[in-house]
């Protein structure tokens, strides 16, 4: 393999990424943990069963272009980026084991895991360019929902505390690495033209799989029956208080030629987050 060179790689300082370990105990909360609206609590359910074989798919994509990378700072964001993801997917691998107990009989996901390895499988067939530009527009729309969660303290009041630290804690953390990927692709030669089309891609796909998924988990549970909570909380996300709408403009500034992931930070500092949950971290 040729090394990529990057000149202003080449002379910065790493930023920092810490690899955190947290412990978890889900059981703790209610099974409609999102303000006890099962509309909202399947949505988040449906995120999070794609979160494990979706963060190794990102740290494959990245890590098959770690060793073409000369710059001393982006080779060691890489490695702090897969720790962090690592350690994402062990987390949400146990808040999924977690759904198949939270309802009378639990939950059945496995056909939405099945779905998520296949349709990650088929991603794996395309060009390792191109699963890389896949990877940064997931990691925007991961960035993007951090951002969202740590400016708005109603949505993370909303959150029961056990399912809170899970969310702040990744939401802190892809807050911390989500240029990495960027970077990298941008090291590795990746277009615009590339990454462009692979949002548009991956966003049609996002979207189809994950109201798929959503709908398969509604249907499992009663207090989800009839059309009331499903225009209850669609209207939370896209009318008021419009989570949902609220993304739209970073979303769209993804498509912008000069577009760089530290163009956009939360308006709030993550250092109270950060300060609150280093009491729990367990020491390495």
């Amino acid at each position: 393999m040729n090394a990529v060179s990057v000149t202003p790689e080449a002379t910065r300082a790493p930023r920092p990424i810490p690899v955190r370990r947290l412990a978890f105990d889900f059981e703790r909360m209610p099974r409609h943990w999102f303000g006890g609206d099962p509309y909202l609590t399947h949505l988040g359910n449906a995120l999070s069963l794609t979160f494990p074989e979706g963060e190794r798919f990102f740290m494959d994509a990245v890590r098959h272009y770690e060793k073409r990378i000369t710059s001393p700072a982006l080779r060691h964001e890489i490695s702090r980026f897969l720790g962090q993801e690592a350690l994402h997917a062990r987390a949400h691998a146990a808040f999924n084991e977690w759904l198949k107990t939270c309802l009378d009989g639990g939950l059945d996901t496995s056909a939405i895991e099945q779905r998520v390895s296949e349709g990650l499988a088929r991603a794996r067939e395309r060009s390792p360019r191109y699963q890389l530009a896949m990877t940064c527009a997931l990691e925007h729309f991961t960035a993007m929902m951090a951002e969202l969660l740590l400016d708005n303290e109603e949505l993370r009041e909303t959150v029961h505390p056990e399912a809170r630290r899970l969310l702040v804690w990744h939401a802190i953390e892809e807050t911390e690495h989500k240029a990495v990927a960027f970077d990298t692709y941008v090291a590795a030669g990746g277009t615009y033209r590339l990454r462009a089309i692979s949002m548009l891609v991956t966003t049609v796909f996002f979207i189809a799989t994950s109201a798929s998924f959503h709908e398969r988990l509604m249907r499992q549970d009663p207090a989800a029956a009839g059309l009331g909570p499903r225009l209850k909380g669609f209207a939370k996300l896209w009318v008021s208080p419009g989570w949902f709408l609220k993304l739209v403009p970073s979303y769209l500034d993804y498509f912008r030629p000069g577009f760089h992931p530290w163009q956009r930070e939360p308006k709030n500092s993550i250092a109270p987050y950060v300060a609150e949950m280093q009491g729990s971290v367990i020491k390495a």
